[in-house]
């Protein structure tokens, strides 16, 4: 087996699936990107206000080596790839693929075409599973970076380096260090501030600001681990997310007592 044809989902790779399973190649399919555009002045062309990447595949093909003579064989095993496949079917909410010559990068995909049985009465043609990233259309990094700043006082400010070619979220926790309670938080990410009031951050405590499938969520998580929702602490003012572009930029905290503040991201590539 070739290195460059390896596969995974959620770490599962696709020749651990069953040993007659051949990867013939794993590539990038074409995307759906768009462009938005305004006619430009005296009416000479147009100028583009906006770029955006809506969908990308992966394509995977491979052969299952076990000769026609043993069809009840040749079923069990693409029966044990569609198993495999399915881990990013929509109704589980995707799942991350992985390719060794992408390293630390991930995509998260969705199942777009499944393998048929079509093939399976040919042992001489491949078979094929397309998966598409919708959400993030970005591979990212699969390990995440992060910064910190703060500890023993109310405020602190630190840089974040952030690589790739795309914008990407940040996520943010801010930890209440002094063992009182908190009413007033204000963090600022790349020149985007999220102040809270009210918030009743108690010793210990920790102010998440994170994301789910895109979304951002604010939360607090308790010591013990539970966690409870102040999304309607934030001020009217506040931006509506923290988004970082490749380059270097600021992040900052004020808070009435000493915090720590830990800002995290993961690069995306095209």
């Amino acid at each position: 087996m070739e290195l460059k044809r390896r596969v995974a989902l959620n770490g599962e790779q696709l020749d651990g699936v069953h040993a007659a399973v051949v990867i013939r190649s794993v590539e990038p399919a074409d995307g759906k990107e768009s462009i938005s555009a305004v006619s430009a002045a005296a009416g000479y062309g147009q100028r583009i206000t906006g770029y955006r990447r809506e969908n990308v595949d992966m394509v995977v093909k491979f052969a299952i080596n076990i000769r026609k003579n043993d069809m009840e064989r040749r079923a069990a095993v693409l029966e044990a790839v569609n198993a495999w496949a399915a881990q990013a079917a929509r109704e589980r909410g995707g799942a991350y693929l992985t390719v060794n010559y992408k390293p630390d990068r991930r995509l998260h995909v969705v199942l777009a075409q499944a393998p048929g049985e079509g093939s399976l009465w040919d042992w001489t043609k491949d078979f094929t599973i397309t998966f598409r990233a919708y959400g993030v259309p970005y591979w990212e990094q699969e390990t995440a970076r992060s910064v910190v700043c703060g500890g023993s006082t109310n405020s602190g400010n630190t840089n974040m380096t952030v690589d790739g070619s795309a914008g990407t979220q940040a996520d943010v926790q801010i930890l209440n260090t002094s063992g009182m309670t908190i009413s007033t938080v204000t963090a600022t990410v790349n020149g985007q501030t999220m102040t809270f009031n009210n918030i009743g951050l108690g010793g210990n405590e920790t102010l998440v600001i994170d994301h789910n499938d895109g979304l951002v969520r604010i939360r607090i998580r308790s010591a013990g681990g539970a966690y409870r929702s102040v999304m309607d602490k934030r001020s009217s003012s506040s931006a509506n997310d923290f988004r970082v572009m490749p380059g270097t930029c600021n992040c900052s905290f004020t808070a009435q007592r000493a915090c720590r503040m830990t800002v995290s991201w993961r690069a995306r590539f095209l």
